[in-house]
């Protein structure tokens, strides 16, 4: 099944980092009405949070229901954990767990060795980063390329780099 036919796809944010990033942008807001999709924080990714402002607006955006908060808790659930704590983080563990347990996707900005677990896991086709929900909200109208790039620019400031000049050079 694809995204596009897929009626609802849910979405578990593995890492703090794409909150944090829209966060910066403003953008946490569009988690809520993006179309075809539901997404999920896990408790552990929440711990992970620790400036207040960025906590707040986080939290805001729970009690709000923009994101739903969940947790692993299923024995499978807790056992892929488990074994993803050896050698991932925590929030990155739990969501991977819930993924792969529950036929989630996830959205998150880690490499490495957390890309590699998404490989061999769920697939990298069930991963969505940060410019891949950029792209998402240009195509659902609820962006333009000019709002993007200057969330762009926002977030490079804060050191988070992209690969490309604008978001029009990937719509």
């Amino acid at each position: 099944m694809t995204v596009e036919q897929a009626e609802t796809i849910r979405v578990v944010i593995t890492d703090a980092s794409v909150l944090i990033n829209l966060t910066h942008t403003g953008h946490i807001p569009l988690l809520g009405c993006t179309p075809g999709y539901r997404f999920l924080v896990s408790e552990e990714v929440v711990e992970e949070i620790t400036d207040p402002w960025q906590r707040d607006l986080v939290d805001r955006a729970i009690s709000d229901g923009t994101v739903e908060r969940t947790k692993v808790e299923a024995p499978a659930e807790l056992a892929v954990y488990a074994e993803l704590t050896l050698i991932l983080g925590s929030g990155e563990s739990a969501c991977l767990a819930l993924a792969s347990c529950r036929g989630w996707y996830l959205a998150c900005d880690e490499r490495r060795v957390f890309l590699r677990e998404v490989r061999a896991r769920i697939g990298e086709h069930r991963l969505l980063n940060t410019p891949g929900l950029y792209v998402h909200w240009i195509r659902s109208g609820l962006l333009t390329v000019a709002e993007a790039d200057e969330a762009k620019l926002k977030l490079e400031s804060q050191r988070f780099k992209m690969t490309f000049g604008s978001f029009g050079e990937l719509v």
